[in-house]
């Protein structure tokens, strides 16, 4: 596991705010210190060296989180892959 960084706050929409020691990737799964999913990783944004990420939790209320510490497994993706289309990819029709 590697630590993520600390619950700093709840969003208006009660997703949890994130004071990250790196940029995870969008989709990341996060966990607790438990090895408990939280939820996912929806938004990085800030400065470069401490950026915020933005995780929506999986249904359990994110007050209790405030001030813990949070993880992401590492080892194998559990990031949700994306092309560079954003998700627009359409299969190639060939032309005979």
């Amino acid at each position: 596991m590697r630590s993520l960084g600390h619950v700093e706050n709840i969003a208006y929409d009660g997703s949890v705010l994130v004071r990250a020691a790196f940029a995870p990737p969008r989709g990341t799964v996060v966990v607790d210190r438990r090895k408990r999913p939280v939820g996912r990783v929806v938004k990085v944004f800030g400065p470069v060296k401490e950026p915020f990420a933005t995780v929506r939790t999986d249904g359990r209320p994110g007050i209790g989180l405030i001030g813990s510490e949070v993880f992401i497994e590492e080892g194998g993706t559990n990031a949700r892959k994306e092309d560079r289309r954003g998700g627009r990819s359409h299969p190639v029709s060939r032309v005979q």
